[in-house]
């Protein structure tokens, strides 16, 4: 697409207002790409975090439950 902007450009003598329309475009593209990627990364994200937290609450609380399993004799 680029090219065929500056070729138009280039035959109309309005290379410059081409170039901003391409760059403008391109920024837009860029933006919109970045919006949806970190709009599909966010779940995974939470995913990541909730099994970090889950983990570190088994790793905390099952030792505490096998002592008091441990007092009560065993049962």
């Amino acid at each position: 697409m680029m090219t065929q902007m500056v070729s138009v450009g280039e035959e109309t003598g309005k290379l410059d207002e081409m170039l901003l329309r391409v760059g403008d475009h391109l920024s837009m593209e860029v933006d919109y790409t970045i919006r949806n990627l970190s709009t599909l990364i966010e779940p995974m994200l939470l995913s990541v975090i909730f099994g970090m937290v889950l983990f570190l609450a088994l790793a905390l609380f099952l030792p505490m439950w096998d002592m008091v399993k441990f007092a009560q004799g065993g049962r």
